[in-house]
C-alpha cells in the first residue's frame, strides 16, 4: 500500500532485481507491485538515481546526471555575447554548433524534469488505487457485440427485481422502476403492506413463479389469508413502441375459503382488496400525473395516470385498466432513496388513517415527483391492468391501440397464448413426457422449477464492499472493526438463489444455476456468465457474493456485505464453461463454424487464466499438488469445528484446528477439473498455452498422487488431512464479574485431547468428489468400493436422496454454535446429488467391470430425490434449499422458497447432465 509522509525514506527490494530508492520530502512512493503505466526514458532513470542519491541540490543533480557541457565567460570584456572556447579557425561555424547543443542540452533537461513529474504523477495515481479494487485490464466480455443490438433490446425490460413480489426494472444503471404493494392481513397484528418478499408475512404461498421464460412473459401465483392473487406480467415490441417495447402487468384477485376462516372469528369485510402500483424514477426525473377523484374512476375504462420520459425509451405513458367498483387514490413524493420506498408508503397511509380512519392515499403530491404511487381499492373477485407504453413522443405512435392490444380480452388470449409457448418449449427443452415414471405432477414441478429460476433472474449495479487486507490497515493505521474500500462501479445480470432470502448475487451457486439456464437459453446464459468474468480483478479475484445497490444491500446486514481479497468459492462456474466448450467442440467437429462462440470463448480466456493463476497461486499447501481453502478462522472458541465457507459447505466438518497443513479434498479436485477445462478451452483459442493446463490437469488427476494426498487405505475412503482432535465439544462457560458480581454464560469449544496431523475422518460429500469429477477408472477398486459405500444407510444413503455426512460420523447433525442448526451436517442437498447422478450416468455408460452396478446406483438414487422434492412441494407449496433426512425428507428448516440449485431437478428428471 502507498502512503504520503513529511520526510520519507523508502527501500524497495525487488526479488531477482535488487532496486533501492531514496526519496526526498513530499514524493508520492508506489510499490514495485504496481508500477507505472510509463516507464521513464533512461535519461530519466539517470536523473533519478542522482536525485534520490545523497542531499544535492536538484540543479547540482540535473548536471550531473546529463553532463551539459562547461560554459564559460570569455576573457575579454569588449563585448556582451557569450562566446565558446576555440582553437578551430572556423570558430563561427563551431559557435553556431556549440549554440545549438547548448539548446538541445537544455531542452533535454525540461523535457527530463516534465518526464520526472509526469512520472511522479501517474505513480500517485496508481499508488492512491489498490490492486484489490483495479479491474481486470481487458474489454468487458458483456460489451461484445453479440450482447448488443437485438439480444440487448429483448432483454431491456424484465422482472429484475427479485427481492419483490413483483419488482419490474430495465437493465441499465438508472432505470425507470415499477412495483406492485397491497395490504394484507397480519394474525393479531392488524394490517400490514405487502412488499418484499419475507417469510414473516406467513403467506401460504409466495414468491413463486409458476410459469416464467426468462425474458418475455411470467405468472406467479401469491395465496394471502383468504385471497388468491395471480400476477401476470407480458411484454411485447409493437409498431410506434420506443425501445425495450412496451409492458403490462394483470392483477387478478379471486377470494378463496379456508378451513381456518371457519374456526375463526370472520374480518368485517373479508373481499376488501387494496393494491397499490407505482412507478419510480432512479435518475430523479419529474413524472406527470393526471389524478381523478375517487368518485370519478368508478368506471371500466383506460385511465392514463402518469406520463414521463426516459433516456432509451423516450416519453412513456401509464395506464389502468379496472372494472367498475374499484376506488382510487394517488400520492406523488420525490426522495432518491428507492430502497425505502415501503416504509414512505407506509408512513403515508398511517397519517391518512389518523386523519380520517382509513388505509388510503392521501391524494397529493410533492413538487416535481419522481415517484407516482397509485391505489386501487375494491372487492375481491377484482382485475387490474397496469399498461407503460414507451416511444409516446413519436408521430406514429398509436397509444390508444397499444394500449387495448395489452390489456381486456385482447391480453387475456395473448397470456393464453404465451402459457401455451412456454409449456411447449418447456417439452422441447427437456422432454420430459419421454421419461419413464413421471407423470403430470412431476413436469408440473419440473415447469415451476424452471419458471423460479427464470423469474428470480435480476439486475443489479453498484459497488461492492471489499475488506481492507488487515497487513495494509495496520499500515495506514485503520484499525477499526469492518474497514473496507469501495470497488468500482459495475452491472451483474444474474441469477438468485432465493428471493426472500439471497435476493444478489452468490458466485459459489451461479454454476448450478447456468448448467439450467443454459439448456434453456444458451444466449441468456452466456451474458450472465459475461457479466459475472467483467467483475474479476486485477489479481484473478472475484467477490463471491455481488450485494449491488441500496435495494440489494438493505436486506443484507453491514457485516455480510463485506468481501474479503482473501476468500475463495467453489469455481462452479467451470461447469458451464466445459459444457459450452464441449460444444463448440462439437460443432467444429461435424465440420461447421460458430463465430459467437468461439468470440466469446477468446473474450473470457485471459480473465479465466488470471483466474485459475489466483486459485493456483493463493489457495495452494504445503505438499505439491495439495490445496486448501485458506482463510478459516484458527482463532474461533465458540465453534465445534471452525467453519469453510469459501468451499460452499460452510459447516462441513474439516480439521479441528486449522492450519497451513491442511490439505482439502473438495478444492482439489475442483482445480483438477478447473484445470481440464482449461486445457480444453485453451486447445480451441490459444493452442500456446493448452499443454500447460493438459499437464497440470494431468498431474491432479493422477490417481496416484490423490491416494498419496487424500486416500485412506484401511477404510478405503478418502478424507481432507490436518490438524485434527475428535475429542471436541460445546459447553456452557459461566463467568462472575467480581465487582459487580454479575454471571455472564457463553457457549465455548472444549477440547479433551491434543490434535495431531491426521486424516479427518468425516465421510461425507466431501469424500465423493474424486467420484464426481470422474478421477476413478471404470474397473479400479476405488470406484467398486465408492459403490458399497454410496449404498450404505450407515452412512450416506436415504430413501431422500444423499445426505451430506454419514450417520456414523461424530459430527452427524450436530450444531456448530449455539444458535445455529446444521446444513452440511446430514441434510439431502440437490447440487451434489446431481453431481453424483452426473458421474453415475457416466459411468453406467461406459463398457466394462462395475457398469451394471452404477446404473442400479444411478436408477434408485434418481427415483428416490424426484419423488421427494415432488411430495414436498405438494405438501408445502415450495421448493427448498435442502432436505430433512431425519424427518421424513421434508423441506429442512430454512429458506424457501428456494429455486436455486434445487431447480437442478429439472435435469435430473430429464436426465441432461
Amino acid at each position: 500500500m502507498q502512503q504520503r509522509t513529511s520526510r520519507m525514506h523508502v527501500k524497495k527490494d525487488i526479488i531477482g532485481k535488487k532496486e533501492i530508492s531514496w526519496v526526498p520530502d513530499q514524493m508520492v512512493v508506489t510499490s514495485s507491485s504496481t508500477p507505472s503505466s510509463t516507464t521513464p526514458p533512461d535519461q530519466t532513470k539517470k536523473l533519478l538515481w542522482f536525485m534520490q542519491k545523497g542531499r544535492r541540490r536538484p540543479q547540482q543533480q540535473m548536471t550531473m546526471a546529463l553532463k551539459m557541457p562547461a560554459i564559460r565567460r570569455p576573457r575579454s570584456s569588449s563585448n556582451s555575447r557569450f562566446t565558446f572556447s576555440s582553437s578551430s579557425s572556423s570558430s563561427t561555424i563551431f559557435h553556431g554548433l556549440r549554440g545549438i547543443l547548448i539548446c538541445v542540452s537544455f531542452g533535454l533537461v525540461c523535457i527530463t524534469i516534465a518526464a520526472v513529474l509526469l512520472c511522479m504523477r501517474e505513480e500517485e495515481e496508481v499508488s492512491s488505487h489498490p490492486r484489490e479494487i483495479t479491474p481486470f485490464p481487458t474489454k468487458l466480455v458483456s460489451a461484445l457485440p453479440q450482447f448488443q443490438g437485438a439480444h440487448r433490446e429483448r432483454l431491456y425490460w424484465g422482472t429484475y427485481r427479485p427481492n419483490l413480489y413483483l419488482g419490474i426494472r430495465a437493465r441499465t444503471p438508472k432505470s425507470l422502476l415499477a412495483g406492485l404493494m397491497w395490504l394484507g392481513l397480519k394474525q393479531g397484528q392488524g394490517y400490514s403492506l405487502r412488499h418484499t418478499c419475507d417469510e414473516s408475512d406467513g403467506l401460504a404461498r409466495y414468491s413463486s413463479w409458476v410459469r416464467h421464460d426468462g425474458t418475455t412473459y411470467g405468472r406467479q401465483e401469491i395465496v394471502d389469508g383468504s385471497a388468491c392473487i395471480t400476477i401476470s406480467f407480458f411484454k411485447s415490441k409493437e409498431l410506434g413502441s420506443g425501445y425495450g417495447g412496451d409492458w403490462v402487468v394483470r392483477v387478478l384477485v379471486q377470494p378463496i375459503k379456508r378451513k381456518e376462516d371457519e374456526e375463526q372469528p370472520k374480518h368485517p369485510h373479508p373481499n376488501d382488496v387494496s393494491f397499490l402500483f407505482y412507478l419510480a424514477n432512479e435518475e430523479g426525473c419529474p413524472l406527470k400525473l393526471f389524478p381523478k377523484q375517487p368518485s370519478a374512476i368508478s368506471m371500466q375504462q383506460d385511465d392514463t395516470i402518469a406520463s414521463g420520459s426516459a433516456k432509451e425509451i423516450g416519453g412513456w405513458e401509464l395506464h389502468t385498466i379496472k372494472k367498475e367498483g374499484t376506488t382510487m387514490n394517488y400520492m406523488g413524493s420525490r426522495t432518491n432513496h428507492m430502497h425505502n420506498l415501503t416504509e414512505l408508503v407506509w408512513q403515508a397511509l398511517e397519517t391518512q388513517a389518523r386523519r380520517t380512519g382509513t388505509l388510503q392515499l392521501p391524494d397529493d403530491s410533492d413538487n416535481l415527483p419522481n415517484i407516482a404511487i397509485f391505489q386501487v381499492s375494491g372487492k375481491a373477485p377484482m382485475e387490474l391492468d397496469f399498461v407503460l407504453v414507451s416511444g409516446t413522443q413519436t408521430r406514429n405512435a398509436r397509444v390508444n391501440l397499444r394500449v387495448k392490444n395489452l390489456s381486456g380480452a385482447a391480453l387475456s388470449k395473448r397470456l393464453t397464448e404465451q402459457e401455451e409457448k412456454f409449456e411447449q418449449r418447456f417439452e422441447s427443452t427437456f422432454k420430459l413426457k419421454n421419461q419413464v415414471k413421471l407423470g403430470d405432477r412431476e413436469i408440473e414441478v419440473g415447469r415451476v422449477a424452471v419458471s423460479g429460476l427464470l423469474g428470480g433472474i435480476a439486475y443489479f449495479y453498484g459497488q461492492s464492499r471489499i475488506a481492507i487486507p488487515l497487513k495494509l490497515q495496520a499500515q495506514q493505521e485503520i484499525m477499526r472493526a469492518g474497514s473496507f474500500w469501495e470497488n468500482w462501479s459495475a452491472a451483474l445480470y444474474t441469477a438468485v438463489r432465493s428471493r426472500s432470502s439471497y435476493p444478489h448475487g452468490y458466485f459459489a451457486d451461479e454454476g448450478y444455476h447456468q448448467l439450467l439456464i443454459s439448456q434453456w437459453d444458451w444466449k441468456l446464459s452466456k451474458d450472465m456468465i459475461a457479466h459475472w468474468l467483467d467483475l474479476i480483478n486485477v489479481d484473478g479475484w472475484i467477490p463471491h457474493q455481488q450485494i449491488l445497490g441500496d435495494e440489494a444491500q438493505s436486506k443484507v446486514s453491514d457485516a455480510a456485505l463485506i468481501q474479503n481479497t482473501e476468500s475463495a468459492n467453489p469455481p462452479s462456474l467451470f461447469l458451464v464453461l466445459q459444457k459450452l466448450a464441449t460444444q463448440y467442440e462439437t460443432t467444429l467437429a461435424a465440420g461447421k463454424k460458430d463465430p459467437e462462440n468461439l468470440s466469446f470463448l477468446k473474450a473470457i480466456f485471459p480473465r479465466l487464466k488470471a483466474w485459475f493463476h489466483w486459485f493456483n497461486s493463493t489457495q495452494t499447501g504445503k505438499v505439491a499438488g495439495s490445496f486448501y481453502w485458506h482463510g478459516r478462522d484458527a482463532e474461533s472458541e465458540s465453534e465445534l469445528n471452525p467453519k469453510t465457507v469459501m468451499s460452499g459447505m460452510d459447516d462441513y466438518p474439516r480439521a479441528s484446528h486449522p492450519s497451513k497443513d491442511e490439505r482439502h479434498l473438495d478444492l482439489h479436485c475442483w482445480m483438477a477439473f478447473a484445470s481440464q477445462t482449461m486445457a480444453k478451452i485453451a486447445s480451441l483459442v490459444d493452442i500456446s498455452s493448452h499443454m500447460k493446463y493438459r499437464d497440470t490437469a494431468a498431474q491432479l488427476t493422477d490417481l496416484k498422487l490423490l491416494n498419496e494426498l487424500y486416500y485412506e487405505e484401511r477404510l478405503g475412503r478418502y478424507f481432507d488431512f490436518g490438524n485434527h482432535s475428535e475429542m471436541i465439544k460445546l459447553y456452557q462457560k459461566t463467568t462472575v464479574e467480581p465487582r459487580t458480581g454479575y454471571a455472564h454464560s457463553e457457549v465455548r469449544r472444549l477440547v479433551m485431547e491434543v490434535p495431531e496431523l491426521r486424516w479427518v475422518p468425516q465421510y461425507g460429500y466431501n469424500s465423493l468428489f474424486p467420484l464426481v469429477f470422474r478421477m476413478f477408472p471404470l474397473t479400479s477398486l476405488q470406484f467398486a468400493h465408492q459403490l458399497v459405500l454410496l449404498q450404505s444407510e450407515m452412512y450416506l444413503w436415504t430413501d431422500y436422496g444423499l445426505r451430506s455426512l454419514a450417520a456414523s460420523s461424530s459430527m452427524f447433525m450436530k450444531h456448530n454454535m449455539e444458535n445455529e442448526s446444521p446444513h452440511w451436517r446430514g441434510r439431502v442437498w440437490l447440487n451434489i446429488n446431481y453431481l453424483v447422478l452426473s458421474a453415475l450416468d457416466y459411468y453406467s455408460k461406459e463398457p466394462g467391470l462395475n457398469s451394471d452396478k452404477a446404473t442400479d446406483v444411478y436408477l434408485k438414487l434418481r427415483e428416490n430425490i424426484i419423488r421427494n422434492v415432488v411430495e414436498c412441494y405438494y405438501k408445502s407449496g415450495y421448493l427448498w434449499e435442502s432436505y430433512d433426512n431425519s424427518n421424513n425428507g421434508e423441506g429442512s428448516k430454512g429458506f424457501h422458497p428456494f429455486a436455486g440449485s434445487t431447480a437442478l431437478i429439472v435435469l435430473i428428471m430429464g436426465e441432461i447432465y
